[in-house]
């Protein structure tokens, strides 16, 4: 059974350094893993919309404030999000009205807005590894 960990890092201050993407490889060697950023090409979105559909369970993770406006690049994997009937859990990591409202008009996508602190543990419960 493929699981998969995507992280979007949609934010101003992007940063190479990714803890709770590192904190996921070390405790969930199992886990897919892959982070993207507003500036990540065609090739990473495509293997990440790839990664989405090929997983059984997925937990995507973005972190976003409120300079993020446009989702452009990230559309397609946004609507794959919302596909019905497939195991995801999508935890948002700042805070996004915009954001916040679309996965809210979305009952079948199981949303939480948590702090960095709670993400390796929301997802540890949610893939049960």
């Amino acid at each position: 059974m493929m699981q998969a960990f995507l992280y979007f890092d949609l934010s101003s201050d992007t940063s190479f350094h990714k803890p709770v993407v590192e904190q996921v490889r070390q405790r969930m060697p199992a886990v897919s893993v892959l982070d993207l950023d507003t500036r990540s090409d065609e090739l990473v979105q495509h293997y990440a919309l790839r990664l989405l559909r090929e997983s059984e369970k997925a937990v995507v993770c973005m972190k976003a404030d409120d300079s993020v406006t446009e989702f452009g690049s990230l559309m397609p994997l946004l609507e794959e999000l919302f596909e019905e009937g497939k195991q995801r859990l999508v935890l948002l990591q700042g805070q996004h009205p915009r954001l916040q409202r679309i996965f809210a008009a979305r009952p079948q996508v199981v949303f939480k807005v948590v702090g960095e602190e709670q993400v390796v543990g929301e997802v540890n419960r949610f893939l049960e590894v």
